[in-house]
């Protein structure tokens, strides 16, 4: 029964594999974005998106991200992320897609000097070398994929999302970004 099973196991991967591959699609692209913490804390967004499986319509995005944003007189930060997602394609080249991820931020505050209260109540000034927090999120967003209907090979994305900053005071703190920009093929074949 195990080897029924098995062989079953390779046949269902390699059937799903083939019909859901399309040899003349890129497996990679380049994103360039503005990354808005409140949408007005002016930041940028550099990633990299890798397609395990893919179709005409559908994608499942790996993509790896390296950021950051200031917010004035309070704290820059920057971070890195992973994130997995979907996106979903119509032939007109309107498209939705969903992710998630999780990242490592570092927050480094604005505004003087910084202190610490020792265990004996003695306060001291302390560098700012910022706060290490970890960064869940989640994201749904639009775009247009220009390859559809034109010669020029970029995709523009407009994907508000909600990132969490933890530890924050003892708990997590979420935040409102809008990630907007473009995403550019590293490839020239033709995915039309």
């Amino acid at each position: 029964m195990k080897h029924v099973t098995f062989i079953f196991l390779i046949f269902l991967f390699t059937h799903i594999n083939s019909n859901g591959q399309e040899n003349n699609l890129p497996k990679t692209k380049l994103t360039l974005s503005y990354f808005g913490e409140t949408i007005t804390h002016n930041g940028l967004n550099l990633g990299f998106e890798y397609y395990p499986f893919q179709s005409k319509k559908y994608q499942m995005i790996l993509a790896s991200n390296i950021g950051g944003y200031v917010h004035i007189r309070n704290n820059t930060s920057l971070f890195i992320r992973e994130q997995w997602g979907q996106r979903i394609t119509f032939d007109w080249g309107i498209f939705i897609d969903e992710f998630i991820g999780l990242g490592y931020l570092h927050q480094f505050t604005h505004g003087g000097d910084n202190y610490e209260v020792l265990s004996n109540g003695a306060i001291v000034k302390t560098p700012n070398n910022g706060s290490p927090m970890i960064m869940p999120s989640v994201a749904i967003g639009t775009g247009y994929d220009f390859s559809k209907k034109t010669k020029w090979n970029i995709i523009y994305f407009l994907r508000p999302e909600l990132f969490w900053k933890a530890p924050f005071n003892g708990y997590y703190l979420t935040h409102f970004a809008l990630n907007t920009g473009f995403i550019f093929k590293l490839s020239k074949k033709n995915e039309k």
